[in-house]
């Protein structure tokens, strides 16, 4: 994504063409949720934490979860991944401010009370994206730069550990030419009979439900002052816990994303930023109508305000 952007972000916007990455599952529920949080916060928001669940419902699953596409995609993303800090250094000259107070990283593997289950870092890219949207919105908006963590949520202490073992082998295998090879040529092995080159029946799909749970931490709408990026003297006290959830989420919903940012594109293009570039979701949909669009959709997505404090 970050290539692309570096490629053809001038040219894009020479050409009034937009070109926006992570239009699917999970990208766009971590960055539009970033755009549901501020818009519903009423105050200035400091920090975001990030916990995605997912879940075969009504028994147990009845073929692999995954697609062999997708773990050929982590498989080479895994090892081009050393790239990406000499491909960010030309796109970003100056580093993003850093605003107090700075969240913390959690430990390796934690409790959540906020989930209710043990969690570990989220070795996706939803992060990467929603800091690409924030340092947009920062430079070219003035709007203070809202920090963000992710995780992923296990039902047990076991599978949580398990999933962190695979983690790190499935991690360091990927390294490797030699490495690379034997995880493509036996997916079914090494991922334990997830992956497979059939991938999930349509049954396990329309049984799969996922949900990512986001708690920002901020300041009141009495701190709020014209200058968004300010610093404040008092520590944060309000919270903010929405959620992003669904159905089918590697097919059925991404496909509705895909589909509704590209009609967006289409009918909303006055509401997006310039005339074009290579943008990410958060930034270039945040003043549309996608969100209410995702909704709409059986196979979409449902954004919701689980408390607010």
């Amino acid at each position: 994504m970050e290539t692309m952007q570096l490629k053809y972000d001038r040219e894009a916007q020479e050409k009034n063409v937009y070109i926006v990455s992570a239009c699917g599952f999970d990208s766009i529920p971590a960055d539009m949720g970033m755009i549901f949080i501020e818009k519903n916060f009423d105050g200035v928001v400091n920090s975001v934490e990030a916990y995605l669940q997912s879940d075969v419902r009504g028994g147990p699953p009845n073929s692999a979860a995954i697609h062999y596409g997708t773990w050929e995609s982590a498989v080479y993303g895994l090892a081009h991944a050393d790239e990406l800090r000499g491909i960010r250094s030309q796109l970003y000259t100056e580093k993003l401010p850093k605003f107090q107070p700075i969240l913390k990283h959690r430990p390796l593997i934690f409790r959540s009370e906020i989930v209710n289950g043990i969690c570990l870092p989220f070795p996706g890219s939803d992060r990467s994206v929603v800091m690409r949207s924030q340092r947009f919105l920062y430079e070219k908006e003035g709007k203070r730069p809202i920090q963000m963590h992710a995780y992923v949520a296990f039902r047990s202490w076991f599978i949580a550990v398990c999933a962190a073992c695979f983690f790190l082998m499935f991690g360091m295998t990927a390294k490797f030419s030699f490495g690379r090879r034997i995880l493509l040529k036996y997916p079914k092995f090494f991922s334990m009979g997830l992956i497979s080159h059939d991938g999930p029946s349509e049954s396990q799909m329309e049984r799969t439900y996922f949900s990512l749970t986001m708690k920002a931490l901020g300041w009141p709408k009495p701190e709020r002052t014209s200058n968004s990026v300010k610093e404040f003297r008092d520590p944060p006290t309000k919270t903010l816990t929405v959620k992003i959830s669904g159905i089918n989420p590697g097919y059925g919903a991404t496909c509705v994303a895909l589909l509704c940012t590209a009609v967006i594109i289409l009918k909303e293009s006055d509401k997006m930023p310039g005339t074009g570039g290579v943008l990410p979701p958060g930034a270039a949909f945040a003043k549309t109508s996608l969100i209410s669009e995702l909704e709409k959709h059986e196979h979409g997505m449902k954004f919701e305000i689980f408390a607010n404090k």
